[in-house]
């Protein structure tokens, strides 16, 4: 078994791109709050001493507090290629 419970084959070869980034983006958001946490620790370690001169933590961790996932998703033409140079590599 992987880190996340899927074995590691199945986690490469068999679920779907798509599937693969709902799984990682699951494990990310489930240790949100931990990083943001951490965040505003090094945050006030960072600026007790001196004047943070207007900055947040949003400021300083800005990807920390983004929900959005910007990046598109690949189109089938990609994914078939995809899966044609993985079968290649692997008959090699």
């Amino acid at each position: 078994m992987g880190e996340i419970g899927i074995p590691r084959s199945e986690f490469l070869y068999d679920l779907r791109f798509w599937e693969v980034r709902r799984i990682i983006r699951g494990y990310r958001r489930r240790h949100r709050l931990t990083h943001q946490l951490l965040a505003e620790c090094v945050y006030a370690a960072t600026f007790s001493k001196r004047d943070p001169q207007g900055k947040t933590v949003e400021d300083m961790f800005p990807s920390l507090f983004d929900d959005g996932d910007d990046t598109p998703p690949i189109t089938d033409e990609e994914a078939a290629e995809l899966s044609r140079m993985i079968a290649s590599m692997n008959a090699s």
